[in-house]
C-alpha cells in the first residue's frame, strides 16, 4: 500500500508541481497516473521513488514513513521512458546488476534473471547487448530489471512512449497479463489515455498538480467529474453544448434533451454528450438540426462532423458536433439530419465551474 499525504512540491523558481495531493493507492493495484504534459504526474512518481524532495506531506509505503527515505532504501524499481540500460553490458548483466551490488551471488542473480526471462519470452536475448536488440525487446529487458528485484512496487514513467504503434499494444497486453498474474502494486504514468483506460485499476487524472478525479476507467470515461476530466477523456472528445435548466430538465435551443436524472433548477448549464451517444433522424424532429459537413473513417466506425443550422451558439468547445455512426450506416456529406442524443446517457456540468451536476448511464 502506498499512501501520500498531503503531497506537496515547489521549485526553487516557485512552480508548485504538485499541490496537497491526498491518494491511497492499494496493495497489488495498477494505478495510472494521467494527464497533459505539465499536470504534475512524473514529479509525483519521482516523490515516490524518493528521486524529488517533497517540500511538504508525507509518503508512506506498507505503513513505513519513506519521506526522507534514500530511494534505494524504499524498495521500489523503476522502468523509465529511455530504458537507461547500459549499452556495453549484455541484456543479461543489464538485469543482474541491481542484484549483485546487493551482495547477491553472481550465480543466484543469473538464476533469478533466467525465471524472469522466461516469463516476459526474452531467454534468447540475455547474451546480447542493447545496440542489437529492438526497442520492444529493450523495454522487455528493462522491465525485466525491475521484476528481479522482487519489489514492493513498480513505478513506471511512460515505458512504451518511445515504441512503435503495434510494439505498443503488444507490451500493454504484456503488462496486463504480468500484473494479473504477479498483483505487485503499480504506479504508471502516461499522458496516453488509451494505456490509462486498459491496464488501470483506477485512474488518477491530474491538471496542474491537483487530482481531478480518482476512479476505475469505466467511471473516468462514463461520469467525469468535471468538465476537465470529460473533455481529457475520450477521442475524439465529448460534445460540449450550451445548455439551460429549467424545471423540466436540462433544454437546449429550448428544447429537452432528457430528465437529467432529476436535476433541476434555472439558468446555464454544459451538455456533454459523448460521440458515440449522437443520435441522427429526420431534419426537424431532433433537438436540432445540422448539415454533415464531413467524415473520418476509422476501423469499424466513422466520424461524421456536423455543423448546426441556423445562428444560435450551440457547441460550446468546437465547431461541430461529432458523431461516432456504424461504418455500414448510410451517410451523405451534406445532408441535413436531426441531432438528438440518448437521454440517459448526457452529463451535465455547472456553466460556472464546470463541476459535474449529473452524469449520464
Amino acid at each position: 500500500m502506498i499512501v501520500l499525504e498531503k503531497l506537496h512540491k515547489t521549485y526553487g523558481d516557485g512552480t508548485e508541481a504538485v499541490k496537497s495531493i491526498d491518494l491511497e493507492i492499494k496493495r497489488g493495484e495498477f494505478i495510472t497516473l494521467l494527464g497533459p504534459s505539465g499536470c504534475g504526474k512524473t514529479t509525483t512518481l519521482r516523490l515516490i521513488a524518493g528521486l524529488e524532495e517533497a517540500t511538504g506531506g508525507k509518503i508512506w509505503i506498507n505503513e513505513r514513513d519513506v519521506t526522507n527515505v534514500d530511494p534505494g532504501d524504499r524498495d521500489v524499481a523503476m522502468v523509465f521512458q529511455s530504458y537507461a540500460l547500459y549499452p556495453h553490458m549484455t541484456a543479461l548483466e543489464n538485469m543482474t546488476l541491481n542484484l549483485t551490488v546487493r551482495g547477491m551471488s553472481k550465480g543466484d542473480a543469473a538464476k533469478r534473471a533466467q525465471e524472469v526471462a522466461k516469463i516476459l519470452g526474452i531467454q534468447e536475448l540475455l547474451d546480447k547487448k542493447p545496440g542489437k536488440l529492438s526497442g520492444g525487446q529493450r523495454q522487455r529487458i528493462a522491465l525485466g530489471r525491475a521484476m528481479v528485484r522482487s519489489p514492493v512496487c513498480y513505478l513506471m514513467d511512460e515505458p512504451l512512449s518511445n515504441l512503435d504503434l503495434k510494439l505498443r499494444e503488444q507490451m500493454r497486453t504484456e503488462l496486463k497479463r504480468l500484473h494479473q498474474r504477479d498483483r505487485v502494486t503499480t504506479v504508471y504514468v502516461t499522458h496516453d489515455q488509451a494505456e490509462a483506460l486498459i491496464l488501470s485499476d483506477r485512474v488518477v487524472v491530474m491538471d496542474k498538480g491537483i487530482v481531478q478525479q480518482v476512479a476505475d476507467p469505466v467511471q473516468i470515461y462514463e461520469r467525469p467529474a468535471n468538465e476537465f476530466v470529460a473533455d481529457f477523456i475520450g477521442s475524439p472528445s465529448i460534445n460540449f453544448m450550451v445548455g439551460e435548466l429549467t424545471d423540466q430538465g436540462p433544454c437546449i435551443v429550448g428544447k429537452p434533451v432528457g430528465n437529467g436524472n432529476g436535476v433541476r433548477g434555472s439558468g446555464g448549464v454544459t451538455i456533454g454528450v459523448r460521440p458515440e451517444d449522437v443520435l441522427f433522424a429526420a431534419p426537424g424532429s431532433g433537438v436540432f438540426d445540422g448539415r454533415i459537413e464531413f467524415t473520418e473513417p476509422y476501423g469499424g466506425v466513422v466520424y461524421a462532423f456536423v455543423a448546426v443550422e441556423g445562428d444560435r451558439k450551440v457547441i460550446k468547445n468546437r465547431d461541430y458536433v461529432v458523431a461516432s455512426l456504424d461504418l455500414h450506416q448510410p451517410i451523405t456529406i451534406g445532408a441535413s439530419v436531426g441531432v438528438s442524443f440518448r437521454e440517459q446517457r448526457i452529463n451535465l456540468f455547472d456553466a460556472n465551474t464546470g463541476q459535474a451536476l449529473s452524469n449520464g448511464r
